[in-house]
């Protein structure tokens, strides 16, 4: 089934059901089976495969027991920095970031404005 990235999201939960279920008869799983390899209920094996709203866990648990899980990898990267970050080096880690919101907003490496004028004490 080719569906389109954009689609409502019922049609690609439908289309994201159907593959599964092919995928588990490929491999000869029925839903029980693949319940009891999983861990789940076979009420959410039963849901997954006809394309109802799943959470992301029971996903992730049915596409490892179906051996399917290549899509996964690219989700859990990191992001690389954008060439704007990269130029001007203000790409932050994701440690850094974590650290930045627990600490607050970080401080200045600037140095402190001099006083413009005269000095006291100086002619």
């Amino acid at each position: 089934m080719q569906i389109d990235s954009n689609a409502p999201i019922e049609a690609l939960l439908e289309a994201i059901g159907e593959s599964l279920s092919i995928r588990a008869k490929q491999v000869k799983l029925d839903r029980l089976t693949l319940a009891k390899l999983t861990g789940l209920n076979r009420n959410t094996v039963s849901a997954a495969l006809s394309g109802k709203d799943i959470k992301l866990s029971t996903l992730i648990r049915l596409t490892r027991a179906l051996g399917y899980s290549d899509w996964l990898p690219p989700l859990i990267e990191t992001p690389a920095s954008s060439p704007m970050e990269q130029l001007t080096g203000k790409s932050k880690s994701r440690g850094q970031l974590v650290a930045a919101l627990k600490n607050g907003p970080l401080k200045s490496s600037r140095p402190a404005s001099r006083a413009v004028g005269r000095l006291e004490g100086r002619s």
